[in-house]
């Protein structure tokens, strides 16, 4: 476990500094000047992370006076956002990759720092914590706070090695770091979490076991400890989220005998399971709201706009007041009060850049809080749409058209046009101010997001609708969006091209492979080339019990039995079919797909002999979440584009 308290130093100024003078990239590339925004219990303080000239702070402000004020630097690491313990303590999230002694691949160190707003000091929580194991990725999450308002509850593996570590729960001081283990509370190296209450009492613990698939959930009381339910299972069926609204009972998710995600009670005297809850029969359920005691309160919806049903009818009705209030916009909650009398909304793809919204439902008032992008005026926003179209074989794809800013309506016609699938591959594309999109907006061209088969956020037969069809019906779906906007006359089919990232930089390359006349050009960032290489990979990372091999042994093959059909969809393997040339962009860092993948189709095209270009950024992850790596791929991509599909 890194120390990174050392390299943390106060910022003496107060206010947050003026907008930059806007250079074109960078207002894209760079992170969004303010971010991860998040509103204390008490309803006073909003924290956020705020970047100033490529630099990051902790930031907060106060909602009563308007002002805004910088608390502290953030090192150069990776933040991975801000919330609250109490209403006192900020609880920052961050995290790097490494690889210490006596570790022999690379992970991502993570850690939690509390910042106390009275005292303005920080502590990074589990440290000087016995017997906790160091080398470990999930060190920031918090399950309890004490009703003390000085500690809070953290899952951490204790022990001498990673083989005898168990997961067990820690107290942790909030103003010194320091961390100890819960007695009684020892979990097992199965163990995955714990839920508590918020009289810092535990109440359940889950257990998966992956060599023998066995899945667990123990209840806790004063007489100790006991199964309340049980499965064998590769995959296990159902998700402890919150608590019910009355007591004794939690809450699971499952879609088990349902294409969508449901709710569900479950006793925690005999681990009887009632409903489902009252939610939609016909929406998936994308985030659980609960309040501070952990008590589900409501539930999102995916959908390329989000949805929200609030238990409470009256909060219910002035949630969907304040976001029927930003017409023009897709506005998530962000974050609450304790009592619910102010909410923090966020409002992106719109008419203007995306914005933080402050609700006070008392005045019934909503109130700017922060642009998130300042240099980005409203006229540089390129509009989203929602289309439908038909795939090949009838099923209906929903998809998501970015068109080229300053270009009128009426001459919206045979437009250089960027095909961009989105990674996951089951996540899904959403109407939101998305960087890369917008970029390529700015740049002058139409953009398509096809949510394809195999997308998640519509069902679970949609998203098993793409199991073992990567390659073929998936990227179909991806050909049909693309030949779809050419025949409505949006679109220049002579004039694209294929931009995707992570299984997106997949669907690129492949696209280049079995489609070589469809596109001018292919840019793949973190993209997957070889399919047995991943699979292997994926196996090495978790161990082939693990339940994530299991899971992309049944999304993309069976090694073992399938992989003739596994190398036909592989890119690297059909590098004499691609004509149209390759860029390549990878993170050294990238833990989710290894640089290895960009390096072997790299090979591959040079030796049969077509062109490809291979950009190698040092230093940073999957994601390429440091301004300057996204400015080093945006200046790279924009070049390659204009080259080849540009006026």
């Amino acid at each position: 476990m890194l120390r990174w308290f050392s390299v943390l130093c106060v910022a003496t100024f107060a206010a947050v500094a003026p907008a930059l003078a806007k250079p074109p990239l960078s207002a894209f590339g760079d992170a969004p000047t303010v971010r991860s925004a998040q509103i204390s219990p008490d309803g006073k303080v909003v924290a956020y992370i705020n970047r100033i000239d490529g630099v990051d702070y902790l930031a907060k402000y106060d909602i009563e006076t308007g002002k805004n004020e910088a608390l502290i630097k953030i090192p150069n690491i990776k933040s991975g956002g801000v919330g609250f313990a109490g209403s006192n303590y900020i609880i920052l999230r961050a995290a790097q990759v490494t690889n210490n002694f006596g570790v022999t691949r690379k992970y991502e160190d993570t850690a939690a720092f509390a910042f106390n707003l009275t005292t303005k000091k920080i502590v990074q929580l589990l440290t000087n914590t016995p017997n906790i194991y160091p080398y470990q990725s999930g060190l920031n999450r918090i399950v309890g706070v004490d009703p003390s308002g000085q500690y809070v509850y953290m899952p951490a593996y204790m022990g001498t090695s990673s083989s005898d570590a168990s997961l067990d729960l820690v107290k942790v001081n909030l103003d010194t770091g320091r961390g100890q283990r819960v007695a009684g509370r020892e979990g097992t190296n199965s163990t995955i979490n714990w839920v508590m209450d918020d009289n810092g009492n535990v109440v359940a613990r889950v257990d998966y076991s992956e060599k023998r698939k066995l899945y667990e959930i123990r209840a806790y009381d004063a007489t100790g400890n006991r199964i309340i339910y049980s499965e064998n299972t590769d995959r296990p069926s159902l998700s402890i989220v919150g608590f019910a609204e009355r007591d004794g009972a939690l809450i699971a998710v499952t879609n088990q005998d349902s294409d969508f995600l449901r709710m569900f009670e479950m006793s925690l005297a005999d681990g009887k399971i009632t409903g489902p809850v009252r939610v939609r029969p016909d929406a998936e359920i994308e985030n659980i709201i609960r309040d501070e005691s952990q008590v589900v309160i409501g539930v999102a919806y995916s959908g390329v706009y989000p949805s929200y049903e609030m238990f409470d009818e009256i909060l219910n009705r002035d949630i969907k007041a304040a976001i029927n209030a930003l017409p023009d916009a897709s506005v998530s909650v962000a974050s609450w009060s304790e009592d619910w009398s102010k909410v923090l909304l966020y409002a992106e793809g719109g008419k203007q850049p995306a914005r933080f919204m402050l609700f006070d439902r008392a005045a019934k008032k909503l109130s700017q809080v922060a642009r998130t992008r300042p240099d980005i005026k409203p006229e540089e926003v390129g509009e989203v749409v929602t289309i439908e179209y038909k795939a090949r074989d009838g099923l209906t794809i929903p998809a998501l058209i970015t068109w080229p800013t300053n270009v009128p309506a009426a001459q919206r016609k045979n437009l250089s046009m960027i095909v961009m699938p989105h990674g996951g591959p089951e996540a899904y594309d959403r109407v939101a101010f998305d960087w890369l999109a917008q970029f390529l907006a700015n740049e002058g061209y139409v953009v398509l997001q096809p949510n394809f088969r195999g997308s998640g956020g519509f069902g679970a037969t949609f998203a098993q609708a793409g199991y073992r069809q990567w390659g073929r019906k998936m990227q179909e779906d991806v050909t049909d969006g693309a030949n779809a906007l050419a025949a409505m006359g949006w679109a220049d089919a002579s004039r694209t091209c294929i931009v995707g990232w992570s299984y997106g930089g997949y669907s690129a390359l492949i696209g280049g492979a079995l489609t070589p006349d469809q596109y001018k050009c292919v840019v793949a960032v973190a993209g997957v080339s070889d399919l047995r290489g991943m699979l292997a990979y994926e196996m090495r990372q978790h161990g082939p019990d693990s339940r994530t091999y299991a899971y992309w042994s049944n999304v993309i093959g069976d090694l073992q039995t399938e992989g003739a059909a596994i190398d036909a969809v592989s890119p690297s393997r059909l590098a004499s079919r691609f004509k149209a040339p390759v860029l390549l962009i990878h993170g050294s860092d990238d833990l989710v797909v290894p640089e290895r993948q960009s390096q072997t189709m790299e090979q591959a095209l040079k030796s049969a002999d077509k062109p490809v270009t291979y950009l190698r950024i040092g230093k940073d992850d999957h994601g390429l979440v440091a301004g300057d790596s996204r400015n080093k791929a945006l200046t790279a991509i924009g070049d390659f584009l204009r080259t080849h599909i540009g006026d």
